[in-house]
């Protein structure tokens, strides 16, 4: 068949998991015989293809001008939504954010662990706290995204938590879809060296490590905040360019202890995960967390975050954190770093990564819903 693969304009700048699975996928279809296009673009020339494969709804002015491209040719559409609740997650990002700035600047601290109770999140449709729903539909377009996902033919979720948030939070009638869970490359990531990242940074001491773009939904002033009264270094590698005060906020918590590394190759991304004593992921908007994925299998202890949809990965072989509790990252965070890499926890989700979180798998699951979206749309 042949596939037009379509992630939203800005997505290259974003370099997110979403890119990570075009990629993954594409290589293997075409292992397989089949023909595929990939285009970062809002109004894609969807002409001449079987099917169109839409990724990350949650750009959704972009994503109801792909649809409209699609409609306009009477091309089947799959979608991977890479779906969480946005104005939970809008809450969350934006009230860590702003407390732990206010924290720095007032010195209050104690003003931090009442997070919960007394963050509101303010905007022109009104406002987002954490007891009230988490603000309002309409901001966060909600109702529009609602109409454009019931013109989707097929959906590849990542988890089944991710389905019912789809179901729950955008109302999608369709019964046809696969669960497509993100995968990792043993080839690039299984038991890397730790020594050339080492030999690299000059890092030879136990370090906390997060992986990922350095922005307020990552919460990682969260985690430097938390470990702010200890000696453990951090490290985190990813760009803060969309968002560089939340860079600067990150270095005037932890100072001397934080090293911030832009990018990293592949490989050596692999040998920092193996020279981490823990990977930490304290996030507000993980479908996966596939970057906790391909730490688990260099031996490295995983913690992830009670907020997204990790639990469906990670089950019981990691520790989490509360994304808006301070002292649920630091006591998660000394409990694993103490552990070691040996505990029981860290083998258990080593083999089970490897064993049922893998490309080939996810390709066989997109294969199956696309077969089954062209049958369904032929004989309509």
């Amino acid at each position: 068949m042949k596939v037009l693969m379509v992630n939203h304009s800005g997505a290259a700048s974003w370099k997110g998991g979403d890119s990570v699975q075009i990629r993954e996928t594409t290589e293997r279809l075409y292992q397989r015989g089949h023909q595929i296009a990939i285009t970062n673009n809002d109004q894609p020339d969807t002409k001449g293809f079987d099917l169109v494969h839409l990724f990350n709804c949650r750009e959704f002015n972009n994503f109801g001008k792909q649809l409209q491209s699609c409609d306009k040719e009477g091309v089947p559409v799959v979608a991977s939504p890479i779906w969480i609740s946005i104005p939970k997650a809008f809450w969350g990002s934006r009230a860590t954010f702003s407390a732990i700035q206010d924290a720095m600047e007032s010195g209050k601290e104690d003003n931090l662990r009442l997070l919960k109770e007394r963050i509101l999140v303010l905007e022109e449709s009104g406002e987002a706290h954490y007891s009230n729903g988490f603000g309002h539909d309409k901001k966060f377009g909600l109702p529009k995204l609602r109409e454009l996902m019931q013109k989707v033919d097929g959906l590849l979720p990542n988890s089944y938590l991710e389905m019912k948030a789809i179901r729950d939070d955008l109302f999608w009638k369709g019964n046809s879809f696969e669960i497509a869970n993100y995968g990792v490359n043993p080839k690039i990531f299984l038991d890397s060296d730790p020594k050339e990242f080492k030999d690299k940074t000059g890092i030879n001491q136990p370090f906390i490590m997060q992986a990922g773009r350095i922005e307020p939904a990552k919460n990682q002033a969260m985690l430097c905040w938390a470990l702010r009264k200890t000696n453990i270094p951090i490290v985190l590698i990813g760009s803060s360019e969309n968002w560089p005060a939340y860079g600067e906020l990150c270095k005037e918590i932890s100072g001397d202890k934080l090293t911030i590394i832009d990018h990293l190759p592949q490989s050596l991304l692999g040998s920092a995960y193996a020279a981490a004593a823990v990977h930490i992921l304290p996030s507000w908007c993980e479908t996966c967390g596939l970057v906790s994925l391909e730490a688990a299998i260099n031996n490295t202890p995983v913690i992830g975050s009670t907020f997204g949809h990790e639990l469906e990965y990670l089950k019981d072989d990691a520790l989490y954190v509360d994304p808006a509790d301070s002292e649920s990252v630091l006591t998660s965070v000394i409990q694993s770093f103490e552990e070691g890499k040996q505990h029981p926890r860290v083998s258990k989700l080593k083999k089970r990564v490897l064993t049922e979180f893998n490309w080939e798998k996810t390709t066989d699951s997109t294969i199956k819903l696309y077969n089954d979206v062209i049958n369904k749309v032929s004989k309509s």
